[in-house]
């Protein structure tokens, strides 16, 4: 199985913090936090990446070579499209994925090792999303993306919706229907992960998949919750690494 890593995007919300640097490569526990996603994935048991590049992908894939990929298996794949929504950058990375099943992952989400693996060893044949019920625990509620579950099935999801029971952690674990939903999508307008999950969802095909309590994760998209994540980095990193 391999991990893609969407990092197209113009990290627009986080424009005063970046400098124009793109977000993922933004210092995190001494690192990058792309260094602290490709590691966690990799203790989680997945060494195989497909990163997904747009806006400013030079200094993205200077970053890489500079420090040898890590030592880690990384194909980085192109979007000329980044200006439009996310699930075209999912898409870009169809070819080299040769029909695998993956693991999706943002690339502004730390997610801690023992959710990452839950997720992964899920015997589930669904396309599958990793939340988190500890809504109270989360950080900027109202940015986060809600999700109405239903004895493990996911019947809705959005970031408006108004009864909901989890929160979308960013992890996602998909197989070759999800291409097809995507395309379906595309067909409407709709250019975004969330409407081929959608799409997946009115097909009975998304389950959930729940983060112990021990588990630990954060969405930095905003310069507040950088600057959150940042300070409360000691106890961040002690339960991701977990």
């Amino acid at each position: 199985m391999k991990a893609v890593i969407v990092a197209a995007g113009m990290s627009s919300r986080l424009s005063d913090t970046t400098s124009d640097t793109p977000k993922t490569l933004l210092p995190y526990g001494g690192k990058t936090i792309l260094y602290n996603i490709l590691s966690n994935i990799s203790s989680a048991g997945i060494d195989e990446f497909i990163i997904v590049t747009g806006y400013k992908s030079e200094l993205i894939v200077d970053y890489l070579k500079e420090n040898g990929a890590f030592g880690f298996d990384i194909t980085v794949v192109y979007n000329p499209d980044y200006r439009k929504a996310n699930g075209i950058s999912v898409l870009a990375a169809e070819e080299a994925l040769a029909g695998d099943d993956f693991i999706l992952s943002m690339s502004d989400h730390l997610v801690s090792v023992g959710g990452i693996k839950k997720i992964i060893q899920s015997d589930s044949e669904k396309n599958l999303l990793l939340v988190d019920e500890k809504i109270d625990a989360v950080f900027d509620i109202d940015d986060a993306t809600k999700v109405e579950v239903n004895e493990n099935k996911i019947t809705n999801i959005s970031k408006e919706i108004e009864r909901y029971n989890a929160i979308d952690c960013g992890i996602f674990r998909l197989n070759s229907r999800y291409f097809a939903a995507m395309r379906e999508r595309l067909q409407k307008g709709e250019e975004s992960i969330s409407a081929a999950i959608n799409g997946l969802i009115s097909k009975n095909d998304m389950e959930a998949v729940y983060m112990e309590n021990s588990d630990y994760w954060i969405d930095i998209d905003t310069r507040d919750a950088y600057e959150y994540a940042s300070n409360n980095l000691e106890i961040a990193a002690t339960n991701i690494a977990n």
